[in-house]
């Protein structure tokens, strides 16, 4: 009987998401979500006059911007709207950047930032511009330089977007898809002929 139960309501769950009329909610909510920050990511570009940019995987997303100071591209820390967002169970990506289709990695792929790393590299670099093992080396002074140093130096430099939001306002020329697990569903993020970001009506494939 309780599996009875769980399986019911999961049923329901589903039918809720996905109704017989074809409506998708977490596909159309995502993809609204992801729309007005762009746009916002965008602004933001345009008011600070500095470089943002967008890491696309292939169940999830997230907002860089580049350090002039260090010359990478770090985590947007200070707001916290552009942070790691990961896509409901069902949900997944599709990227093209410059009409060429982009291989996505999954999020777990890709180890996340250590909270003790990202300390070291503040308190370490920040403040002394290093962008490199040699000034960090200069910049801890007399004392010896660890592995962790190294490693958490080397880690920061590894984030690079695949889609570039630059000060003035551009974009890169891309297209992200998101779509039902399958493709059954999907709806493409793109730029109409004014630059302008715009959600393309949703596609639904017959099988």
């Amino acid at each position: 009987m309780i599996v009875v139960v769980i399986i019911g309501v999961i049923s329901a769950a589903v039918l809720l998401s996905v109704n017989l009329t074809g409506r998708d909610r977490d596909l159309e909510k995502e993809s609204d979500r992801l729309l007005a920050l762009v746009n916002y990511a965008r602004e933001q570009a345009e008011m600070q006059t500095r470089d943002f940019g967008i890491v696309v995987h292939d169940d999830g997303y997230q907002f860089v911007a580049y350090d002039t100071r260090r010359q990478l591209w770090r985590e947007v820390y200070e707001d916290d709207a552009l942070h790691l967002r990961m896509l409901p169970a069902g949900l997944d990506f599709k990227l093209t950047v410059d009409a060429r289709p982009v291989v996505l990695q999954a999020t777990g792929e890709i180890k996340q930032d250590d909270p003790k790393d990202r300390q070291k590299v503040k308190t370490l670099a920040d403040l002394k511009n290093v962008t490199d093992a040699a000034g960090l080396k200069e910049a801890t002074g007399t004392r010896k330089m660890g592995a962790d140093d190294n490693s958490s130096l080397a880690k920061a430099k590894k984030i690079e977007p695949q889609i570039m939001i630059y000060a003035n306002g551009d974009l890169s020329s891309f297209q992200i898809t998101l779509e039902r697990e399958g493709g059954v569903r999907s709806v493409t993020l793109a730029q109409d002929d004014k630059g302008e970001v715009i959600l393309e009506p949703m596609v639904e494939t017959r099988t």
